[in-house]
């Protein structure tokens, strides 16, 4: 394969070479003038567009890199943030599994344990605002959350006040 490309790269060069001899002094002159006042500049000019339009990307990467997200009280969390944010989903889906399935319920990954740790000190909720925990990620990625339709948002103990703040009232 390499032979056959070296071939053909020594076919390219013989044929300009002989194109080159056939011409006189002042076409070569002008094809080389064209040459370089003409196609060079264009093909600079081309190379600083994409270079820009690189840079710009790469900046666009770093200032828009992760969305701005309310942690709620945060701490060390179950597992890396960062394998996390990649595998969070087949952790809830497994922890799914195990609970309904076999009745097994590990506290320390279910989605009630998340939503207490995560939820905004504000609403105490992880959905609802553009930086709430679950649906600022959800938005950025554009992935649909499917958790709430029948789990709470709301963080347990934020029922517990609000029902011992009923009964005082009573």
């Amino acid at each position: 394969m390499n032979l056959l490309r070296d071939q053909f790269a020594m076919l390219r060069a013989r044929s300009l070479l002989v194109y080159l001899e056939g011409m006189s002094r002042s076409s070569l002159r002008r094809a080389l003038h064209f040459d370089l006042l003409v196609t060079a500049p264009f093909r600079i000019a081309v190379f600083f567009v994409a270079l820009c339009c690189l840079t710009n990307i790469a900046g666009a990467t770093e200032s828009y890199g992760m969305p701005k997200i309310d942690v709620g009280k945060g701490g060390k969390c179950v597992k890396d943030p960062q394998w996390m944010r990649k595998n969070h989903m087949h952790l809830l889906k497994h922890q799914r599994d195990e609970t309904v399935h076999k009745g097994i319920r590990d506290e320390k990954l279910s989605l009630k344990n998340c939503i207490e740790c995560h939820a905004s000190t504000r609403d105490n909720s992880v959905i609802g605002r553009n930086d709430s925990f679950c649906e600022g990620c959800h938005r950025y990625e554009a992935v649909k959350i499917d958790c709430f339709e029948c789990h709470s948002s709301k963080r347990a103990s934020s029922f517990k006040r609000a029902s011992s703040l009923l009964q005082k009232e009573r």
